[in-house]
């Protein structure tokens, strides 16, 4: 007599399931993959701009000199558009140009995924004096980053007298922080896409 040989492989069915099992799995791990992808972005943008301005206080101090740190135009003044690169330079003489076209570090903090804004009252600039101390008045940053699915990675950082920075994170994802003092910052609609 001859015996039936058990074929060995998967039956269509059990081929159809799998696949729909791994797609479905695709789907939940790609969607968290972005957010998080989104996120870290938004983390190096503050964490670039917190070493940003600790280099900028560091130069202040070892160098005693006052430090600017600003967006540079073509002409080497400083701007109000914090998503161009930020120039750390010398600035003994307080005209907000590079002291001898002398730049000690450029850093792109936007890049093409972020947005920030200046609450500088107008100026566009920060100082630090050669203790490392603000140098005329404090100002903050504002940075928003879209981190998918509509919500919005906002955080807010503050120059003290000092001359350190401290960071305000918004939690929930909403676009808004509320400061200690009643002030509620909102990021801007329309943000880069990711």
């Amino acid at each position: 007599m001859h015996s039936p040989k058990m074929s060995q492989g998967f039956t269509l069915i059990e081929l159809v399931v799998t696949l729909a099992i791994v797609g479905i799995l695709t789907a939940f791990a790609s969607n968290s993959w972005i957010s998080l992808i989104a996120s870290t972005r938004h983390t190096d943008v503050v964490n670039d701009t917190y070493r940003m301005f600790a280099l900028a206080r560091s130069f202040a101090i070892n160098q005693k000199k006052l430090t600017t740190i600003c967006p540079l135009s073509g002409s080497q003044i400083c701007t109000d558009n914090w998503n161009n690169p930020v120039s750390v330079f010398p600035d003994t003489n307080n005209d907000k140009r590079p002291d001898g076209a002398r730049i000690h570090r450029v850093f792109d903090l936007a890049k093409d995924h972020s947005e920030l804004y200046s609450r500088t009252a107008g100026r566009g600039y920060f100082q630090l004096s050669p203790d490392g101390m603000s140098h005329g008045t404090m100002g903050s940053l504002v940075a928003c980053s879209p981190s998918g699915g509509g919500s919005v990675d906002m955080s807010y950082l503050a120059l003290s007298i000092g001359g350190r920075l401290r960071r305000l994170h918004d939690e929930d994802g909403d676009g808004t922080i509320r400061l200690p003092w009643g002030v509620t910052l909102t990021c801007p609609t329309s943000l880069p896409t990711n």
